[in-house]
């Protein structure tokens, strides 16, 4: 007699328990109101991002021309809390880490752009992307990810670097350092 009301019901709940592990996540979109980097996203067209984009650089004290950039994964409890990120200025290069909010358990990390500015600026946008495979069961709870940034530059370093994250926080700037700041 009631079995109209039993099958309502039980869909119902049935398309409510998984009504946000079928959304697909929202796609990476790298303007910011604040974004002041050039178009230059690193890819020289290989399919690669590798940082060098075959283009000439203007100087390297006001255009340093980065030669390599490469991303990995790290122990988030190296890295700080999510939501951080530090910066280090090396002999040849830059080295950043941080954590990065994944929404998901199979949340990895993804060097989304790199870009460099005509002032010099290096601006490195991380990103929190869903590596599971279509069968993979993922667990349902926020996960901090580590990762460490590394940028390598043939002349020069940048005068600044900014490190941005979009991750399930949101997008948003953590980290600006100087490579001139006293120490």
């Amino acid at each position: 007699m009631y079995r109209r009301a039993v099958l309502a019901t039980t869909a119902a709940v049935a398309v409510a328990s998984v009504a946000g592990c079928v959304a697909d996540a929202d796609p990476i979109d790298d303007t910011d109101s604040d974004d002041t980097g050039s178009d230059d996203t690193g890819s020289d067209g290989d399919g690669s991002n590798d940082g060098a984009d075959g283009g000439s650089s203007v100087d390297a004290a006001s255009d340093p021309d980065i030669t390599n950039v490469e991303v990995s994964a790290a122990d988030p409890g190296a890295t700080g809390a999510a939501g951080e990120a530090s910066i280090e200025f090396v002999t040849d290069g830059v080295h950043v880490e941080g954590t990065v909010l994944g929404e998901t358990g199979c949340h990895g990390v993804e060097l989304a752009s790199t870009a460099t500015t005509d002032e010099g600026a290096l601006r490195v946008v991380v990103a929190a992307v869903d590596d599971a495979g279509s069968t993979e069961m993922c667990t349902q709870a926020l996960t901090d990810i580590g990762y460490e940034v590394d940028a390598e530059f043939a002349e020069g370093l940048p005068e600044s670097v900014t490190v941005v994250h979009d991750d399930a926080d949101g997008r948003e700037v953590v980290a600006t350092d100087s490579s001139d700041t006293d120490e």
